[in-house]
């Protein structure tokens, strides 16, 4: 397969750290022109500058925009900005997201409301912003990054779980709406990947070593195992797939 995405303008929420990083790249280094959104705070500019290193190192090109995604009108400015600059707008992927550890009985009303105003409702008005010109194109692909906790429960809080599922349940339903339009919706639920997200929950590098005992394949994911995944989705080769909710485990969350 030839990932060639020269002429393809990928939006990539969160795309500074993580699994949000990898995908700047991986597209980026696809020939994809690539607007990346990210948090006005210390450690995304910093992620923002190193992926932007890595970009042009690859020999690839990025543009960013430092946007809020719980605001929809910031949103709407991300993808009116991508448009204004490349052109078009034919990907998104929604990858900004957050967890922090905490039982029920302990989980401030606050932090649950931003947990699923950031996790869920953020993911929903990029989608908004963005389908609006993949309607008028008539083609695009829409991406979620989801999570295996919205099966297991896993994910270290409640909130986040729950926001996850609604992702799940926002892909059937705008898969359904927008495949007559020639847009496809899909979501990748990852799990174990070794990421900062990981790291924060699980501090303890002796204890994280024991999390890969549940994992057939034997050790952690990455971020470019998630990546390519997406990449997959978003190319021609994925046009017949819509309304997935696809895990990238290792293994881990039917074994």
């Amino acid at each position: 397969m030839n990932f060639d995405f020269k002429g393809k303008t990928a939006v990539v929420t969160g795309g500074s750290r993580g699994i949000g990083a990898a995908i700047s790249v991986v597209f980026a280094a696809s020939g994809a022109n690539v607007m990346i959104d990210y948090l006005p705070v210390e450690k995304d500019i910093e992620g923002l500058k190193q992926v932007e290193e890595e970009i042009r190192r690859r020999g690839g090109g990025c543009e960013s925009f430092a946007g809020d995604i719980t605001s929809p009108e910031a949103m709407d400015e991300l993808c009116t900005r991508t448009v204004e600059h490349f052109g078009r707008l034919d990907i998104l992927i929604n990858s900004a997201g957050f967890t922090k550890s905490a039982k029920m009985s302990e989980l401030p009303v606050d932090l649950w409301k931003s947990g699923i105003e950031v996790n869920l409702s953020g993911a929903f008005y990029a989608t908004q912003s963005a389908s609006k010109y993949m309607i008028s194109q008539k083609a695009g692909r829409i991406i979620y990054i989801g999570s295996a906790g919205s099966i297991t429960g896993g994910g270290g809080s409640a909130f986040y779980s729950a926001a996850k599922a609604g992702i799940n349940g926002l892909v059937r339903a705008l898969s359904k709406e927008l495949a007559p339009l020639g847009i496809t919706v899909n979501a990748v639920l990852p799990a174990l990947i070794e990421t900062d997200l990981l790291r924060d929950k699980e501090p303890d590098s002796e204890r994280r070593k024991e999390y890969i005992k549940r994992i057939p394949v034997g050790r952690f994911g990455t971020p470019e195992d998630v990546a390519y995944t997406v990449l997959f989705l978003a190319s021609e080769y994925a046009g017949f797939i819509t309304g997935q909710n696809i895990i990238v485990d290792g293994g881990a969350t039917y074994k």
